[in-house]
């Protein structure tokens, strides 16, 4: 729909019947004249009447105008101007670069920053020296394109340029909105506060005007106000929320002019997770594996049934994909430290231990681009915690942990997170009875800082979970079962037993070619060279030899198989012998400490001797 402005001036009915003789001219010629001496003020001024079958529209029916009449004109706009009895002039016009319009006989008029209300109005007083009475009518047919700034929390901040489109066949001209210049600047972040986006428009001759838009409202109750039209060098600024309200960020994820949450974004996890670094969060299908190395999402156009926003990148969700928490994890203090516009850093405050326990969902916090998450070491470990904290869904499913030593099924293991050293020697079918010593066991853990702690615990399976006796796994332990004193000592008899057996071995296999051989010449003797015997018992005498190569060929493979075996036995004993002198060492190293000590006892024994003497001085 077109709108115009009309400029019309009161009309009266004597002067009316005055000029009506006149008009057949005015009709047949342009209503152009050099410019008269001053007419009478007194006399009435009448525009002439519209021509048969025209209608004038209601001067008070202004339908749409509201939106489009506080539009300023500019270079770049196409008006349609009409100027009533006159349709010479009434065409198209261009508003060149500088602001102007160039009209027959009026040339050069200057519309730029004006209404279309206000270029009428100029426009009508100029052309009052050369046109009886003009009604003149402005009409915007092509807007110029527009310029408008976004710039603050927004995923591509800029400047955009724009061209507004006309709805329809002589439909009215259709500028942006606010909503959809914060769609096509890729969304608002999760950072930006949606309550106080303002909207700078410059004013000719004055300071800009501010308006503070609250989208959060729109959210909450659908109001369309809040959605305003924007106009040519507007700016948009979203400004940074100083504290996140998770539950908003959370509300917003589905708006259409929020920020893409299937877009991969980079963030960094560090502190007590099992395997910290940076990480890309990509829109990948989430498995909740140990393995996992992208935290995915299933776009809103994806879910089934259209409930909510789900596989959001939340810290929960990220903690997972950096194999979980540790054990010794404070789950009440971690941070989120996030950089923001401007340079500044927001620290951000999460409690998922209220989200185990209450079930308060605002803990679980959306990440955004850029994001570290640490996870601080707790001062204290309470045990009672850890087997909640252990199957939540932010923990690893499995650990990995090496059982060596005297077990039933000695290797690495897959536990929970959770198990106790208890559950992990039983889970390898507990202690071989024959050899193992099954009063200790040592328990091997490599530290953050690279080096290996060795610890000697006493088992007791009637203790429950404690750190002295049952202390809780953790990913990558290594416990070690060491043989009895019994076991060592035969152990070490057959090792030095083995040479032995082995040289007796070689003697038998020896022994038996030679047997063989024998028995393959007496039988070819018989065969053929001895014909006094019967061809009966020379066959006889065939198959007994065969049977006893047969066994022969038997026995040396028996005889290889315990070498093998005894080879294999020779290896573990070396292995053993490797472990004793290992423990061998260390109980010289608790010695060579001890021996350390003591003399650094005796060293401040000699001190404080010394200084005895000076403390105590007689009086004079």
């Amino acid at each position: 729909m077109k709108h115009t402005i009309k400029t019309v001036t009161s009309l009266s009915l004597s002067a009316l019947l005055l000029l009506s003789n006149s008009l057949p001219s005015i009709a047949q010629l342009p209503a152009i004249r050099t410019p008269a001496s001053p007419r009478n003020p007194t006399r009435p001024r009448v525009p002439p009447p519209p021509p048969a079958g025209s209608t004038l529209p209601p001067i008070g029916n202004l339908g749409s105008l509201t939106q489009e009449a506080a539009y300023t004109l500019g270079p770049g706009d196409r008006i349609a101007l009409d100027i009533f009895g006159v349709p010479e002039f009434s065409k198209e016009y261009q508003v060149l670069v500088d602001g102007t319009l160039n009209l027959p006989i009026i040339r050069s008029v200057s519309i730029q920053g004006l209404t279309l209300q206000q270029a009428a109005s100029i426009i009508t007083k100029r052309y009052e020296p050369f046109i009886n009475v003009p009604v003149v009518t402005v009409t915007l047919m092509v807007a110029r394109p527009l310029n408008i700034g976004v710039a603050g929390e927004v995923t591509r901040p800029g400047s955009y340029k724009i061209n507004p489109v006309r709805e329809g066949t002589g439909g009215g001209v259709k500028f942006p909105t606010l909503m959809e210049m914060l769609q096509l600047a890729k969304g608002v972040t999760s950072a930006g506060d949606m309550r106080t986006i303002q909207i700078r428009r410059p004013r000719r001759g004055g300071p800009e005007q501010v308006t503070t838009v609250n989208l959060q409202d729109f959210l909450d109750t659908g109001n369309l106000r809040q959605d305003v039209t924007i106009r040519d060098g507007d700016t948009i600024f979203v400004p940074t929320a100083s504290s996140l309200n998770t539950q908003e960020v959370r509300q917003r994820a589905s708006a259409n002019f929020s920020a893409d949450i299937t877009k991969p974004i980079g963030v960094v996890i560090v502190g007590e997770v099992n395997r910290p670094g940076p990480y890309t969060v990509s829109a990948s299908d989430l498995r909740s594996t140990n393995q996992q190395t992208e935290l995915g999402f299933v776009g809103i156009d994806q879910q089934q049934g259209g409930g909510a926003v789900v596989g959001l990148p939340t810290i929960t969700r990220a903690l997972k994909i950096a194999g979980g928490i540790t054990t010794e994890a404070d789950i009440r203090r971690v941070q989120i430290r996030r950089k923001i516009r401007g340079g500044t850093e927001q620290t951000i405050l999460v409690n998922l231990w209220d989200l185990l326990q209450k079930g308060d969902a605002t803990q679980d916090v959306l990440l955004q681009e850029g994001d570290s998450v640490i996870i601080p070491t707790a001062a204290t470990v309470d045990l009672t915690e850890v087997s909640q904290v252990a199957t939540s869904s932010f923990a690893p499913n499995a650990i990995s942990i090496n059982i060596v030593g005297e077990v039933i099924r000695p290797g690495a293991l897959q536990v929970r997170p959770n198990t106790s050293l208890h559950q992990a020697l039983l889970t390898a079918g507990s202690f071989n009875q024959l050899r193992a010593k099954k009063d200790k066991i040592e328990l091997l853990r490599l530290n953050p800082n690279g080096t290996v702690s060795r610890r000697t615990i006493e088992v007791d399976f009637a203790q429950g979970l404690n750190p002295d006796n049952n202390p809780t796994l953790r990913n990558s332990d290594v416990i070690l079962v060491a043989r009895s004193g019994f076991t060592r000592v035969g152990d070490n008899i057959a090792t030095f037993l083995q040479p032995i057996t082995g040289v007796a071995n070689g003697i038998n296999a020896v022994s038996g070619v030679f047997t063989g051989f024998q028995a393959t010449i007496n039988a070819f003797q018989n065969l053929f060279l001895g014909g006094d015997f019967e061809r009966k018992n020379q066959l006889r005498q065939l198959r007994e030899q065969r049977e006893d190569r047969d066994q022969q060929r038997e026995d040396r493979e028996l005889d290889r198989q315990r070498q093998a075996e005894d080879r294999q036995q020779q290896a573990l004993d070396r292995q053993r012998q490797a472990e004793d002198r290992l423990l061998q060492l260390q109980d010289r190293q608790r010695q060579i400490d001890l021996e350390n000590r003591q003399l650094e006892i005796q060293q401040q024994q000699l001190q404080l001797q010394q200084q005895q003497p000076q403390q105590i001085q007689p009086n004079p």
